[in-house]
């Protein structure tokens, strides 16, 4: 059985150009003459700085995790991370695989810098409004 599914990391140059490994291309499709491919790029995303994290883990965490005790809700740090990755829309990431949908929730430190920063606003707002929580800006 031949390999159906290749993956290649490369990386932009200044002028735009994809340098990679062009041989380990070269070779797979190769041995695939004749058949018709789907070329699909993808950005590596830039993980949030260490501000941002610690901000997120630091202050947002343990800040709703008092605000669910509040509520008489007693969660760890852990199970508060995973309650707020559940409850914001920008964690989940929904796959089709084999005729169904997968969903899967990503960590914080996959989400680019842009997307964290969307998460933070978000949870101001969530916070807000169902907790009655009003969460400081970072300065």
């Amino acid at each position: 059985m031949r390999v159906r599914n290749k993956t290649l990391m490369g990386r932009i140059g200044e002028n735009g150009e994809l340098n990679l490994h062009w041989d380990a291309l070269k070779e797979f499709l190769s041995s695939h003459k004749g058949k018709v491919a789907i070329v699909r790029v993808e950005l590596m995303a830039v993980e949030p700085t260490e501000k941002t994290r610690n901000y997120f883990f630091g202050y947002i965490v343990p800040e709703l995790r008092n605000a669910f005790m509040e509520q008489g809700e007693h969660l760890t740090k852990e199970e508060t991370y995973d309650k707020i990755r559940m409850l914001c829309p920008l964690f989940a990431e929904e796959k089709r695989e084999n005729g169904q949908w997968r969903k899967t929730y990503k960590e914080f430190e996959q989400l680019d810098q842009a997307e964290a920063n969307e998460v933070i606003d978000w949870l101001f707002q969530w916070a807000a409004e169902n907790l009655y929580k009003i969460l400081d800006n970072p300065l």
